[in-house]
């Protein structure tokens, strides 16, 4: 319930400040406050404020009657500001300022001097492949932009959708709501077969026959025991013996160099770690649907500057290795 004192002379009524609902106040009515403060005079006011002697008069009004305070009083042949109008009058202009700043346009993002940190949710795929093209790119074009990546799950979805996560880059068969998200195709990635240096069983090319009577490695993120190679053998009427099932990427390469093991991956994993552990890689002796990536942002971010400057890192490819970058104009072509 408002509570309400009188003034000595009874003229006022004054609310207690702290009940003001800062909603309720008209923000025209700022200017005029401004002005009668810094003139002290409702003639000099409405000069100030290009306005009429009658405007300024009933922007008074609304103002006492706004902070239960006369603002100006009589004295002698003008008016004088009270102990509350000095208080405002002290006060309103670092107010104004933050408030000028805040409805101001947003400065241009200069990535050359921007320290800003991105977070990126995604699963370790993006760490193989994407994540130095992405570093050495940053550290010639914006070296002070910091990088946080997070373990992609669906429980970093809320902080996603109120724009704390930046971008999410994941394959397309992980599902994520869309309320508050974009969700656009990046590339796809044909699959490809890792196998070690020297394996006894593949001489020069791998044959369907050698494929299915080999153990593989499966990486499943989401946990499951089949994907779509299993789909795709089941339509020739074959299966696999998976010997190990994995969560992450980065293991499966690791896995293949020390045993006679298979592994079929997305070509860019499978290039990555024939660079870095020098693994044969082949082609599937069957076909095979590529495995497509998508990236996730929140709608909150579609037009801020900084944002759309690091999604098209990805979607550009600009960020990426020259192979990503024509999986992404042949996806876009």
């Amino acid at each position: 319930m408002r509570r309400w004192t009188h003034e000595e002379n009874g003229m006022y009524l004054m609310p207690c400040m702290s009940e003001i609902d800062i909603r309720s106040i008209n923000l025209n009515l700022l200017p005029a406050l401004e002005a009668l403060l810094v003139e002290g005079s409702v003639s000099g006011a409405a000069r100030r404020a290009h306005v009429s002697q009658s405007a300024m008069s009933h922007s008074l009004a609304r103002l006492r009657e706004l902070f239960g305070d006369p603002l100006l009083v009589p004295l002698g042949r003008g008016l004088t500001p009270t102990p509350r109008a000095l208080q405002l009058r002290a006060a309103l202009p670092a107010a104004f300022e933050h408030l000028r700043r805040a409805l101001a346009s947003p400065e241009p993002f200069d990535p050359r001097t921007s320290a800003r940190t991105f977070r990126v949710a995604t699963i370790d795929y993006f760490e193989l492949t994407t994540l130095p093209d992405v570093l050495d790119h940053l550290g010639e074009h914006a070296p002070f932009v910091r990088l946080e990546i997070e373990r992609f799950s669906p429980d970093v979805t809320p902080a996603l959708v109120l724009g704390d996560i930046d971008l999410a880059l994941f394959g397309a068969s992980q599902p994520v709501p869309a309320a508050g998200l974009r969700r656009a195709p990046l590339y796809q990635d044909p699959f490809a077969v890792m196998a070690r240096k020297g394996h006894p069983a593949i001489k020069r090319r791998l044959d369907l026959d050698t494929y299915v009577a080999l153990g593989h490695v499966l990486v499943s993120v989401e946990g499951h025991r089949g994907g779509a190679v299993d789909r795709a053998l089941a339509r020739l009427g074959k299966t696999r013996r998976v010997a190990l099932r994995l969560p992450h990427f980065m293991s499966a390469p690791l896995a293949v160099r020390s045993s006679d093991l298979l592994c079929t991956i997305p070509s860019s994993v499978a290039q990555r770690a024939r660079e870095l552990f020098g693994l044969r890689v082949f082609a599937p002796p069957f076909e095979l649907p590529a495995a497509q990536v998508v990236a996730v942002w929140s709608q909150r971010h579609d037009d801020d500057p900084a944002q759309r400057w690091f999604r098209d890192l990805f979607f550009s490819g600009r960020a990426l290795s020259p192979r990503l970058r024509a999986l992404i104009r042949r996806g876009a072509a």
